[in-house]
């Protein structure tokens, strides 16, 4: 009953606050009607199987590292979000053995068709890279087809941040071709370490096909400066929020794949990219301009200013209305959390409790106070706190286009020369050839 309450209300109020886009693809590939492991990235602690999960049409079940159930209350927690236990080496040498329990309960999951999103790296790092992935996912999916014959179907699924721990950013999911267990079941019977082996590769293969990798760490500014460009490049409609394409994704790990093969053709190459995308941006940040305006420029400019001004009212008065809700969740996460795997989840956490409870006693006394005038006007302020969010990336878009536009017409050659700069950048990105 919690998941069910959970889900009702993190995917489509919660999450369209916190993120400003999702990108969620090619759910069609995946066989909904099978027993599913999927198998994804790990970079945002247990916020990551909460968005896999999030929008499929069944619930979806978790496995945590079993210290998390020590405690009475956690474990209850726990067991109502569909998570169960798992023991590794690193908790000590004679817990492992509880695994088979800890088994059971996921193949009776299993049994009905039902799934766990598994993260087989075994850790969680905010990097744009893939760690060699363990075998327990292997032992399960093999031990369900070997103990009941079931037919699992292991789906690779790349989940991709802009900024894993930023709020207002955005959130890349796609979903790989599948495969089915019962591939590499004779290979499990004659050399069950090498079907093993082989099953994590099928896995590495399909993850290296959906994440945004790069290889090279010294290459992380790099990147991240050309991805920023790439979305720049890209102009959304300004309102929706959830995106069933996959040609984001695509565009920023063509970005990516292009600096790991510039990187390995050839080190002077390489920097010498780096030297023109550096020399690009300190002229971007003395001129105070922004990227976003070089590369593209947003239509009904017009409307976006007479909103800038007609809309302030709207937002004077939606933060104050949710002036609470803005401030505490944040304040908390810079308090308590100093590991940035956790900040998304306890964010998402702390915020949704709080505005249940802030908005009932909104509802509440606006009733008491004014009856039913105030409870309807209680019902606008999570809307009112929802365009304040808009209010605010429209102010910041129209101050930097004006910027722009008042140095286009006092200084028209340095505008002139960023444009030839980011071009030519461009230029360069697009002769590297990717097989």
């Amino acid at each position: 009953m919690f998941y069910r309450l959970l889900q009702f209300i993190v995917p489509p109020f919660t999450f369209r606050v916190y993120f400003r886009r999702i990108f969620y693809s090619n759910l069609k590939k995946v066989p909904l009607e099978k027993p599913l492991l999927f198998v994804g990235n790990h970079q945002n602690s247990f916020m990551d199987g909460v968005l896999v999960g999030s929008y499929l049409p069944q619930p979806i079940h978790f496995t945590m590292r079993a210290h998390m159930f020590q405690k009475k209350f956690a474990r209850f927690c726990l067991k109502e979000l569909n998570v169960s236990p798992v023991y590794r080496m690193e908790e000590g040498f004679e817990n492992v053995h509880k695994n088979i329990e800890a088994f059971t309960a996921i193949y009776d999951v299993l049994k009905k068709n039902g799934n766990f999103i598994m993260f087989s790296e075994g850790i969680c790092i905010q990097e744009k890279r893939l760690h060699k992935l363990r075998k327990g996912t292997a032992r399960l999916a093999f031990g369900a087809e070997e103990k009941f014959g079931l037919d699992v179907n292991i789906v690779p699924v790349g989940i991709n941040y802009t900024y894993p721990a930023g709020f207002r950013k955005e959130i890349m999911i796609n979903f790989h071709e599948p495969f089915s267990i019962k591939e590499l079941t004779d290979v499990y019977k004659e050399h069950p370490a090498k079907a093993l082996l082989r099953f994590n590769d099928k896995c590495t293969e399909g993850l290296f096909n959906e994440v945004i990798i790069v290889e090279d760490p010294k290459n992380d500014w790099l990147a991240e400066e050309l991805l920023k460009m790439e979305r720049n490049k890209i102009i959304h409609p300004f309102f929706r929020w959830m995106f069933h394409t996959d040609d984001r994704r695509i565009a920023e790990k063509r970005v990516a794949d292009k600096i790991n093969l510039i990187t390995k053709r050839s080190e002077a190459e390489r920097d010498s990219l780096e030297l023109k995308v550096r020399d690009y941006k300190d002229q971007l940040s003395k001129s105070g301009l922004k990227d976003e305006n070089i590369a593209s420029k947003l239509d009904w400019g017009w409307l976006r200013y007479f909103t800038v001004i007609a809309g302030f009212p709207v937002f004077i008065a939606g933060y104050i209305a949710n002036l609470i809700p803005f401030i505490i969740p944040a304040a908390l996460s810079k308090k308590f959390i100093k590991d940035s795997r956790f900040t998304t989840g306890f964010y998402v956490s702390t915020g949704t409790v709080l505005y249940l409870i802030y908005f009932s006693l909104v509802l509440i006394l606006a009733s008491v106070f004014a009856g039913w005038t105030g409870f309807l006007l209680g019902l606008l302020v999570p809307v009112a706190g929802y365009l304040v969010l808009y209010y605010q990336e429209i102010f910041r878009e129209r101050l930097n286009t004006l910027r722009f536009s008042l140095k286009s017409l006092t200084n028209r050659s340095l505008i002139d020369d960023l444009k030839n700069q980011r071009n030519e950048i461009q230029t360069i990105l697009d002769n590297i050839k990717i097989d």
